[in-house]
């Protein structure tokens, strides 16, 4: 049932190519054991997404939204792919693991960790338009549920009294991630934007 569940959440991000060839897993998997120099990047994008609010300020609403869909979004479409295979792959063989239930809370405990980075990236972006406001907030939004959700899934393994609460988190995920994609695919409408570019 734990399995399933997480699956269900998998993706805020609308993304036109991602691989999910081994290769792609492969990588995840490189990005995921990388743990060393993660603060000094975090505060080189930081510092990149200071210097590009200057440039976001001359750009029309459909350059940004461009710019915010190509290159923001899609480095954390990126980061959340990877949490989402590693989280995979951690439950593919967690089920072979003799303490299976410390197997899956240490993989739990890896993918909140790495939704809190998704939110701080998120939180790092600087966008000037008002719908892309509500559109990066909205974006927030759903990250925060699911890593919730998450938390609720790592305590559900010693606590089966959770799965009601669980399962509510979820509903209020695909709510939150409905709304986000429901706008994004309004703005990328209003802007002539396409995903399969």
């Amino acid at each position: 049932m734990l399995i399933a569940f997480l699956l269900s959440g998998c993706s805020l991000m609308k993304v036109g190519k991602v691989s999910s060839s081994n290769e792609g897993a492969e990588d995840a998997e490189v990005i995921a054991t990388d743990e060393k120099g993660k603060d000094e990047d975090q505060k080189t994008e930081a510092n990149a997404a200071a210097d590009d609010s200057s440039e976001k300020g001359s750009m029309t609403p459909a350059e940004e939204f461009t710019s915010f869909i190509e290159g923001d979004m899609s480095d954390i479409s990126v980061m959340e792919y990877n949490v989402q295979v590693n989280l995979s792959q951690a439950q593919r063989e967690s089920a072979e693991d003799k303490d299976q239930d410390q197997a899956m809370k240490d993989a739990l405990e890896r993918a909140i960790a790495g939704y809190e980075q998704l939110i701080v990236k998120m939180e790092a972006i600087e966008v000037e338009s008002d719908e892309l406001v509500k559109l990066k907030q909205e974006a927030l939004d759903g990250f925060s549920i699911y890593q919730e959700y998450l938390i609720l899934n790592r305590e559900l393994i010693d606590d089966p009294s959770k799965d009601q609460e669980m399962i509510a988190k979820n509903l209020e995920y695909q709510r939150a991630k409905g709304t986000y994609q429901s706008h994004l695919e309004d703005l990328a409408d209003e802007y002539g934007y396409s995903f399969e570019q």
